[in-house]
Parts: structure tokens; C-alpha cells; sequence
């Protein structure tokens, strides 16, 4: 998504990204969907999001890229719900574990991204973007490719500073999904630790219990 689809943000191409990442959610979405219902709303909120960034690709359409980015970061919000869920109710730590773990942690910069996307189409003047030429008199990246990658260097607390929230909104904003990110990272990563070694103590103490196939020495009485 993030090597991809910027270098597609027009053409037939783009649609091919969104379908492949569309069928990547709705696959994570079986995974961890268990009820029906649930996932046929999952189901439906993913077509109506789909829906609605074909649509708003048409100058007529235009109008709907509020909804688009709303829905977008209500599904991104569903699929870090159902992830964290399975990371946080993981009774043993997997490969699977640590992936969802790390998924939960680029989605939230996602997340972030189409929070701030909301923003910047309520008010333009939320954000100073970074509007100059590209080297070489190559193509500006699109709004909302540059608010993702905002929002991934507020995530790492990186900060190249190229891109300046101006408005209290946006501000609040990026303090919070940094604040979050911290919060994430020493929260979770102490779980995974602390089931790893819980697991691993158990194991070890499994193996060192004594045998009760035989009776303990000493006289019997039968």
C-alpha cells in the first residue's frame, strides 16, 4: 500500500491496488469475524467504502469524498478492532500473534491518515502541505498520500517537519496518535513478553515435575 499505490494514484492501475487491498481486509475480516451478522456488516461496510472511492473519482461524484474517507477510517477502525482483539485474547504468543501485533500498529497510521484527510476537507487551511514541485518537474503528491505519510512520521514521532498541522483540530490530532503510539507500544509489547515468559515458566515447570507413574519410597502396607 505504502510502496504501491502512490506511484498509481491515477489510472486503471489504482483501481487494481484498491480491489487486491480490499480482498486482503476481507480475507483478515473471515479470519477474525466469527459471527455472521458481524461479518456480513463488515461485509457491507467494506462494498459501500469501495463504493464510494470508485465514485468519487468522477468529477460529478465529487461530492462524495467526505463519505469516502469517513467510511475508509471506519473500516480501518473495524479491522484494528477485530486485530487488537485477537493480539490482546492470543493465549499463547505466535508468529500470527506478532504479525497481527505489528498490523494493528501501520493500520493506526492509516487510520490516523484518513482522520486527518477528514479534516483537511472540512478545512484546508488545517494543514500545511507540501505543495512545491517535485525534483525534476515530476508530479505533487495527492492530498491524501501526503497526510498518510504525515501521519506515519507522527506515528514514529519522526517529525520531518515538512508538513505543519496549523489548525487546534489537527494539532490535537497529531498529539493524540503520538501519544497512542507510545502507549501501543510499551502496552503490548509487555504482553507479548509477559504470555512468552509466563508460557516458557509453565513449560519449564512441566518438565521438571517429578513422575507419578511409581508410589514414593518407604514401607507399604498393603
Amino acid at each position: 500500500m505504502f510502496g504501491i499505490r502512490p506511484a498509481v494514484e491515477s489510472g486503471p492501475w489504482l483501481i487494481v491496488v484498491d480491489i487486491a487491498f480490499s480482498l486482503v481486509i476481507l480475507a483478515v475480516l473471515r479470519q477474525l469475524v466469527q459471527r455472521t451478522p458481524v461479518f456480513l456488516g463488515a461485509l457491507l461496510l467494506l462494498v459501500l467504502t469501495a463504493a464510494a472511492r470508485v465514485a468519487e473519482g468522477f468529477e460529478a461524484l465529487h461530492w462524495l469524498a467526505g463519505t469516502a474517507s469517513a467510511l475508509s477510517a471506519l473500516l480501518v477502525a473495524m479491522v484494528v478492532f477485530f486485530l487488537l482483539n485477537y493480539v490482546v485474547r492470543a493465549p499463547r504468543v505466535s508468529h500470527n500473534t506478532v504479525l497481527a501485533a505489528i498490523c494493528v500498529y501501520i493500520l493506526l497510521g492509516v487510520l490516523w491518515g484518513f482522520a486527518y484527510l477528514l479534516l483537511y476537507e472540512r478545512n484546508p487551511a488545517a494543514f500545511e502541505l507540501g505543495g512545491g514541485a517535485a525534483p525534476g518537474g515530476g508530479r505533487v503528491d495527492s492530498v491524501e498520500v501526503q497526510l498518510r505519510y504525515f501521519s506515519m512520521m507522527t506515528l514514529t514521532t519522526v517529525g520531518y517537519g515538512d508538513i505543519v498541522p496549523r489548525s487546534p483540530e489537527a494539532r490535537a490530532f497529531a498529539a493524540l496518535e503520538a501519544l497512542i503510539a507510545q502507549i501501543y507500544l510499551a502496552a503490548i509489547v509487555a504482553r507479548l513478553v509477559g504470555i512468552q515468559v509466563a508460557h516458557a515458566t509453565s513449560g519449564q515447570a512441566v518438565a521438571g515435575a517429578p513422575t507419578t507413574d511409581r508410589p514414593p519410597d518407604g514401607p507399604h502396607r498393603n
